[in-house]
């Protein structure tokens, strides 16, 4: 009988091609948008599950708890690590990490020891020789032990190792770094490449090991490192917080004393100790402060819904357009029963020919979902891969197609077996009041999930533009910054910004390394006033070290005093923005001398106005301006008039003085928008959600209104035939629809509200959710719904009633 019933089905598709087509194509366009957010959900899922002592290995977190606030963050002490080492048996391991622009973090000019060329090259940062065996990172040459043990040593990646060092161990090898070839740094081993599911990426981990030079390598000053750490088994979690914070009263709280920490009786009374496990750090739900790149947990949550949304839409969409041709099926179930055929067979049949659409529907999925995914992972700045080869795979869309074919199968098999054969047979089947309204239960839902992605599209789109055109309080436009000066002495970094300045299309110059887009160099000190030194802790702000041109490059405003000159003596000067005035309560403040942590004086000659130097979704924060000279960045204002002579002047200047490394420069509003990258990957994959949501519910909404149409078809050619117009009819027709998309706004528009309100949270710098959002979603829906109803309605209200009252 299932051999029958199959080609019952095959014979079924054929029958109405364009039907069936509409059935397994919308279908299949749910089954590969939930293959694609499936694969994406289980990709961000998977960071950190490769180790195999993972259950073993923290990241330390600070942790205060105040009336006030709480925070959690990831910088320590450097000599924590001994401390840790020295008394905490239960910790196998320690490591500490420097992620944030320090040194030689981040990118660097790369060049063979005997080689005059440099290459640009990105993913540096500092680590204990202990780190490579935390983390269990396999090694290609050299072992995890020896690797990183020498005084600038460096430990480099196979791909990397492959192009400097082709067919060939470079452990022994020197690699120098921005030309400063009397630090060059000895290669120790090769490593893999990390996983992109590692939470931690880099191609060049750079010793600590006997490191000298840098804030706070070897005091109790700063707090510069990550701490790593990996537990002896079977240690208790809690109970090695709690030792950690009893280690901090016995052994380190008299160290910050003599470092002239006075703020140890509130560390003790609120600060603690949190033992992040490494699989969390991607995710981040604890919402740590860090210098790392994380994915969005709300985001996989946001996605999963949609996703099963989408999922939902498609099979109620199944259930319709097995309903709405249901008419033209019931004489055939009428036969059947007549001729003998039991309501379980019936039943059987029907489960079976849903089934066998099911699976053509996600085998015609899989597909587009691999025809899409480059597209996809472009999108979402992902390298996923559909598993074909795991063996779990295929087992399980076959077993989800049969589920979906079987559950979304259900309700038309029980409908359609329910026909009395008599009625049937007769002519005189009623509609079912009871199947009429569940089908319209499920297009006011399917509608209201539509308007609820449109307005979530919307306001995703205002927000990215709001960020995009809101006044910074600093012009991005019109300025280039040149990277890679690292190799000039001051003297040439002078030369080369006058050297550029005398180029006509440059109106400004600054050596600044601090810059207010993501990539610039950021350090935080400690700042009080000098009156109220060992009364109070003061705060903590940002500190540039900026030129005396830096705030006419970056069209910044002085809002009280002036700028600094090189003509006066301005080294024990500062600039404060408007924030840390308001920190530091000074009405006036020009004049008013501060502290900082490190007990250097300044006096207050200029306060700027507020600028956003961080991402918009946060507040501004107290910052200084302090005079010096960048190492690594020239930053020119231009005539954006003629962009093409201006990088070729820039060029020309530059080769001039580094004839062996390319010029390497990037627009700021071009760096400005990459500090939204997740916001614009988010936007894009709602509107794609929105667009597959809108199809897939106007297949359902065309699904009803052929359902309906087939109906009331005999009702509407006799109207016609007593002299009903065109217009009548079609106004018949599509006013339960119209009805029905009404409610479904209607619905849809509070829901949004609430949702739009709760996602945005006390984001800074949010839209408003104004009426007008929801006015659009509302219009936009119903328009595509009004259009999605006029098809069947316009056909049956123009066809000749004729041809359908002898056809009937």
């Amino acid at each position: 009988m299932q051999r029958h019933y199959l080609k019952i089905s095959w014979r079924n598709l054929l029958r109405d091609k364009v039907f069936s087509s509409i059935k397994i194509g919308g279908f299949a366009v749910g089954i590969a948008a939930c293959i694609l957010i499936a694969l994406y959900i289980n990709h961000e899922l998977s960071y950190d599950k490769h180790y195999k002592d993972g259950e073993r290995i923290f990241r330390i977190a600070n942790s205060y708890e105040s009336e006030e606030y709480s925070e959690l963050w990831t910088n320590l002490h450097g000599p924590f690590k001994p401390v840790l080492e020295e008394y905490i048996p239960e910790i196998e391991k320690v490591s500490r990490v420097v992620l944030w622009k320090w040194g030689n973090v981040g990118d660097n000019h790369i060049r063979l020891i005997n080689s005059p060329t440099n290459i640009y090259e990105s993913g540096f940062f500092y680590a204990d020789p202990e780190l490579l065996e935390i983390l269990e990172i396999p090694m290609v040459y050299g072992s995890q032990i020896s690797a990183l043990d020498k005084p600038n040593s460096i430990v480099i990646s196979k791909s990397k190792a492959d192009k400097y060092f082709p067919n060939q161990n470079p452990v022994g090898q020197q690699i120098v770094l921005n030309d400063d070839s009397e630090n060059a740094y000895t290669i120790g081993g090769v490593m893999e490449d990390f996983p992109t599911t590692s939470h931690l990426q880099g191609d060049f981990i750079m010793t600590l090991k006997d490191r000298k030079s840098g804030p706070g390598t070897s005091g109790w000053c700063c707090t510069n490192y990550d701490f790593y750490i990996k537990l002896i088994p079977n240690t208790d979690k809690t109970a090695m917080e709690e030792k950690l914070v009893k280690i901090r009263d016995t052994y380190v709280i008299n160290e910050l004393k003599e470092a002239g920490q006075t703020r140890t009786d509130d560390i003790q009374l609120h600060q603690a100790f949190y033992l992040q496990p490494i699989q969390n750090i991607y995710l981040n739900r604890e919402n740590i402060g860090d210098n790392m790149k994380h994915g969005t947990h709300d985001l996989i949550w946001i996605f999963g819904g949609v996703a099963l949304t989408i999922l939902l839409l498609a099979g109620l969409n199944f259930i319709n357009l097995s309903t709405a041709k249901s008419v033209k099926r019931a004489k055939e179930v009428g036969l059947r029963k007549v001729v003998g055929s039991h309501r379980s067979g019936l039943i059987v049949q029907h489960l079976t020919e849903s089934s066998f659409y099911s699976v053509l529907s996600v085998a015609l999925g899989a597909l587009i979902a691999w025809i899409m995914l480059p597209l996809f992972n472009e999108v979402a700045a992902q390298s996923i891969a559909i598993p074909w080869s795991s063996f779990w795979f295929i087992p399980t869309l076959l077993l989800a197609a049969l589920t979906i074919g079987l559950l979304s199968g259900i309700y038309p098999a029980f409908y359609l077996s329910k026909f009395n054969p008599i009625e049937v047979l007769k002519g005189s089947m009623t509609k079912g009041t009871k199947a009429s309204f569940f089908r319209n239960t499920m297009v006011v839902f399917q509608f209201t999930v539509t308007v609820v992605l449109i307005i979530a599209a919307i306001v995703s789109q205002k927000q990215f533009q709001h960020f995009m055109t809101k006044s910074l309080g600093y012009e991005k436009e019109q300025v280039i910054n040149i990277m890679g000066l690292n190799g000039l002495n001051e003297n040439e970094r002078k030369v080369m910004k006058e050297e550029m300045l005398r180029s006509s299309t440059v109106k400004q110059a600054s050596l600044a390394d601090y810059i207010p887009v993501e990539g610039g160099r950021r350090t935080n000190f400690g700042f009080g006033l000098m009156t109220n030194r060992g009364l109070n802790e003061g705060f903590e702000a940002s500190r540039w070290t900026v030129d005396e041109d830096y705030l006419a490059t970056m069209s910044m405003e002085i809002v009280k005093g002036r700028n600094f000159d090189k003509a006066m003596a301005d080294e024990e000067s500062i600039i404060i923005n408007e924030t840390m005035a308001q920190a530091f309560n000074l009405e006036d403040p020009l004049g008013v001398q501060v502290i900082d942590m490190f007990d250097d004086k300044y006096r207050i000659i200029g306060v700027v106005k507020d600028f956003y130097f961080e991402s918009l979704t946060g507040s501004i924060r107290p910052l200084a301006m302090v005079l010096g000279s960048g190492r690594e960045t020239l930053s020119l204002k231009v005539d954006a008039s003629n962009v093409e002579q201006t990088l070729s002047s820039i060029q020309y200047t530059w080769d001039k003085f580094k004839p062996n490394q390319p010029l390497r420069y990037s627009f700021m509003d071009q760096k400005f928008e990459q500090m939204y990258e997740g916001l614009t990957q988010a936007k894009l994959l709602l509107v794609i959600f929105s667009i597959l949501s809108v199809t897939i519910a106007c297949l359902g909404l065309f699904a009803l209104s052929a359902y309906s149409v087939d109906q009331r078809i005999k009702e509407v050619s006799v109207r016609k035939v007593l002299g009903a117009s065109a217009q009548r009819i079609f106004k018949l027709l599509a006013s339960d629809f119209i009805k029905l998309i009404l409610i479904a706004i209607a619905i849809a528009i509070p829901a949004g509200y609430y949702l739009m309100d709760e996602l945005l949270g006390d984001m800074a710098n949010r839209i408003d959710l104004s009426w007008s959002i929801f006015g659009l979603a509302a219009l936009m829906a119903f328009t595509i719904a009004l259009i999605t109803v006029s098809f069947e309605s316009f056909k049956a209200a123009t066809v000749n009633p004729a041809a359908r009252l002898r056809s009937e």
